[in-house]
């Protein structure tokens, strides 16, 4: 192999991997055009600054257990990353294989499949290192508990070494599997962008979980500590320290270093070799094509029908979607983590707030409907259809309102399912404050909506090439992180205020019914000026 070549090549798909990143130096570089900014070194960079922030960030959980007595602990954190670790190592190197389409640019030139594929691997490291460095410390302070500073050096990176191999080979084999399909498939855009939001999503997940567990213990700091139980596979990297020679260390940890080691073997000897041919010659099935098409052609879809197929179609963005979902969302789990946890129960509050319920709601709907979500870049998301449907006979004005009424009902359901079934069965609160929460959940999503929808049609991106440069259009970003403090200093310090001066003088109700008229009121104004000020204009 020529490593000059496959260096050169890191440096280009490595690009791949973080796209967001990419976008933010080209920010930097279009401020300072007489600045020469390395991509590829901006990017190496950031990752090494979150590898080194995730080693020391979780030090703090592991150094208050004596893992000498919690082996079972030891495992579900080894689990915990190395899950977090595979997915994010999945993403990255499906976006690096598939989502970069450029192998057919380096199939005439001479370099090999081996080397390309290897390149590859290496521009996703960067990616699965920052969820699994944590192990890094987690190793040396059980392999200190357990034998000692000497043995625990050189085990430390074994271990680390070794389940960095394990996490990077199961994500190129899923990545081989599910890519071979997914390259086939009619739907690939579709299927690619469930994949990457389930990886995403999964990662969160994970960390919550993680957590939740750790409040946990926190609060059993005066009492027993119970173990968790021992995770089998996992449990080899403790008793390769604790009882190398024993048959739970043989099975959990030599026989599976066997298997890693025929898998890598595969990889060399079948993948890394036919990859161009295995890429190049990918094709969607056309049988299935003819199906469907025939299966379509009995059906006569309205044109209504059809646009809303479309609008649902430009959507289909990883990155999006979980902006729109996933990020709207974690803050609140987040807060209602040590609520859970702690067992408060709040069944017992009155009906009685229910304006106040609805001003939580109209709190968090406004980090629902932000400048990185469906409305506020749905418009954007067109690009050269822009300008094709605007040519049409066909009403300009009730397309933006269509694509508007079909992007809020997709961008409010997911959070409304969410909050009612969390009020319904895990907070317990009565029927009234839920309906109250709900109506200001989707008022505010609605108001809200319609004004960065509004703000994507005056600072319209039709030349985009990351979705992620649209959330940043002016200072996009900032204004985003400025709805959420807002709102949650704000809008919490008012209901907490009206909470108490509803207390103190004994007129809970009358406060709450004044604050519902006052929002509906205000909500009504905001909606009459929208409409004045842009929905009418639309139509010259």
């Amino acid at each position: 192999m020529n490593w000059s070549i496959i260096w050169e090549l890191v440096k280009i798909n490595i690009l791949y991997s973080n796209p967001q990143n990419v976008t933010a130096v080209k920010r930097k570089q279009e401020k300072n055009p007489q600045k020469k900014i390395s991509a590829y070194k901006s990017v190496i960079r950031q990752q090494i600054f979150l590898v080194l922030l995730f080693a020391v960030i979780y030090v703090f959980m592991f150094v208050s257990l004596n893992f000498k007595y919690y082996p079972g602990y030891f495992t579900f954190y080894t689990a915990i990353f190395f899950i977090m670790a595979t997915l994010n190592a999945f993403s990255a190197i499906y976006s690096i294989f598939y989502e970069s389409d450029d192998v057919k640019l380096y199939a005439h030139l001479p370099i090999k499949s081996s080397e390309l594929y290897l390149a590859k691997v290496i521009s996703s490291f960067g990616m699965g290192l920052t969820f699994l460095t944590p192990l890094l410390s987690l190793f040396f302070i059980a392999y200190c508990q357990l034998a000692g500073l000497v043995v625990a050096i050189p085990m430390t990176v074994v271990a680390f070494l070794i389940l960095f191999a394990t996490s990077t080979v199961l994500a190129l084999y899923a990545n081989s599997c599910l890519g071979g399909i997914i390259v086939r498939s009619q739907h690939r855009k579709l299927i690619s962008t469930a994949l990457m939001s389930f990886s995403t999503i999964g990662a969160v997940a994970a960390i919550l979980y993680m957590n939740v567990i750790n409040s946990k213990n926190i609060g059993d700091e005066q009492e027993k500590l119970l173990d968790r139980p021992i995770i089998p596979y996992f449990r080899g990297f403790y008793d390769i320290v604790n009882a190398p020679f024993s048959l739970t260390t043989v099975l959990n940890f030599y026989l599976p270093l066997a298997l890693l080691i025929g898998l890598i073997i595969g990889i060399v000897k079948w993948a890394m070799p036919n990859y161009y041919q295995n890429t190049l010659y990918a094709r969607p099935n056309k049988q299935k094509t003819k199906k469907k098409v025939k299966m379509r052609s009995r059906k006569s879809y309205s044109l209504n029908n059809m646009m809303i197929r479309h609008h649902v179609s430009t959507l289909q963005n990883a990155t999006l979607i979980s902006q729109t979902y996933l990020m709207s969302l974690i803050y609140v789990v987040i807060f209602l983590t040590p609520m859970l946890v702690n067992g408060i129960n709040l069944s017992n509050v009155s009906s009685d707030y229910f304006g106040i319920s609805m001003l939580v709601g109209v709190i968090l709907g406004s980090n629902c409907a932000t400048p990185s979500t469906f409305l506020g870049v749905g418009i954007s998301l067109e690009k050269e259809n822009y300008h094709f449907i605007k040519s049409l006979p066909y009403p300009f004005k009730k397309f933006l309102t269509q694509k508007f009424l079909v992007l809020a009902a997709l961008q409010a359901f997911v959070p409304a399912m969410v909050y009612l079934i969390v009020g319904a069965f895990l907070l317990k609160l009565k029927p009234l404050l839920i309906l109250g929460f709900l109506l200001g959940l989707l008022m505010m999503i609605s108001i809200q909506g319609q004004l960065i929808y509004w703000r994507d049609y005056k600072n319209l991106n039709l030349l985009w090439q990351d979705v992620t440069q649209l959330f940043s259009r002016n200072s996009g970003q900032w204004l985003t992180f400025g709805m959420m403090m807002g709102s949650y200093i704000i809008g919490g310090g008012l209901a907490l205020g009206l909470v108490i001066i509803g207390n103190v003088i004994h007129q809970v109700q009358l406060i709450n019914m004044t604050l519902t008229l006052v929002l509906v009121l205000l909500a009504a104004a905001i909606q009459v000026l929208i409409s004045l000020k842009f929905w009418k204009k639309l139509s010259h």
